[in-house]
Formats: C-alpha cells, sequence, structure tokens
C-alpha cells in the first residue's frame, strides 16, 4: 500500500475513532426501555395481543427533552420479544423515531400516560414538573391525560 505521509487507519482504528466520536457527539438523555414488557403494558390496563390488530390504526409523534436535551424514545415499547413469536401491546414503538403506533382490535382512546406507564417514565414526567405541548400550543394539566390523536405532535419537556 502506498502512503503519502500519513498512516492509513485499519478498520479497527476507524472503528474505535467513530466510537468514541459517536459517544461524545450527541447530548442525549437515555430513559431506557424496561425489560418486563408484559408487566409493564399490564399496568397500563392494556393486553398482549400475539399480532397487530388493525381495525384502529394511527400514529402519534412524541418528542421528549430533559432540562434541554432530547431523550430518545426506546424502540419496542409494547412489544415483548423474549417468544418465539413477538407479542404486541396495541401501543407500541418499533423504532426511535418517536412515532407512536396505535394498533388496536377496536376504537377507543389511548393516553400518553398508558405508554409512558408502558416504558417505565411515568413517575418520572409526574415529578420532573414536565408540560406538554401540541402543535406549538401548551397543554395544561398533566401530560399522562393526554389522549393520542392521529397525526399530531406531542413535544414534553422537563426540567
Amino acid at each position: 500500500m502506498k502512503t503519502t505521509g500519513h498512516r492509513a487507519l485499519t478498520p479497527l482504528a476507524l472503528l474505535v475513532a467513530a466510537t468514541a466520536f459517536a459517544a461524545a457527539a450527541p447530548d442525549q438523555v437515555v430513559w431506557p426501555a424496561p425489560k418486563d414488557v408484559p408487566e409493564r403494558v399490564r399496568a397500563a390496563g392494556l393486553e398482549m395481543l400475539d399480532a397487530e390488530a388493525m381495525d384502529m390504526h394511527i400514529h402519534t409523534t412524541l418528542k421528549v427533552y430533559s432540562d434541554g436535551r432530547p431523550v430518545t424514545v426506546p424502540a419496542d415499547l409494547g412489544i415483548d420479544r423474549s417468544g418465539p413469536k413477538p407479542r404486541y401491546s396495541p401501543l407500541h414503538t418499533h423504532d426511535t423515531s418517536g412515532t407512536l403506533h396505535v394498533e388496536s382490535e377496536r376504537w377507543q382512546d389511548f393516553t400518553l400516560g398508558q405508554l409512558l406507564t408502558e416504558w417505565g417514565v411515568r413517575d418520572r414526567v409526574r415529578e420532573d414538573n414536565c408540560h406538554a405541548d401540541i402543535a406549538g400550543h401548551r397543554v395544561p394539566g398533566d401530560p399522562s391525560r393526554i389522549v393520542l390523536r392521529d397525526g399530531e405532535t406531542i413535544t414534553v419537556r422537563c426540567r
């Protein structure tokens, strides 16, 4: 391999450099997903389903900030992958985009509080003096009581 006075980085050196940069670059806050998915879903007053139901199918976007820093909404909230086939809460996430999927066997109200309970952060949202906006308009009261609506973006800001 011909060099021009600079040393070539090995793939391992590139991986180490990229990992160090990725760990230091974003100012992300981590609120991890719980391991006890079925228990958290039951605590939210919901049932695990053997497949995603589509009679009610809506999407709401959730953005969360803690002290001005973004919090990543975890993938697989409400999805239990511990068995041979995944099981689903009617309220769940597939990825870290903040898209909340409501895929239910019947039309009913689902709340942000149910998602926060599945995530295991409902008490944190209450205790951290959090407030919510929908489409830039402040929502008075407890953010947990917000009913999820198709196409809306909910932003929760905690101090």
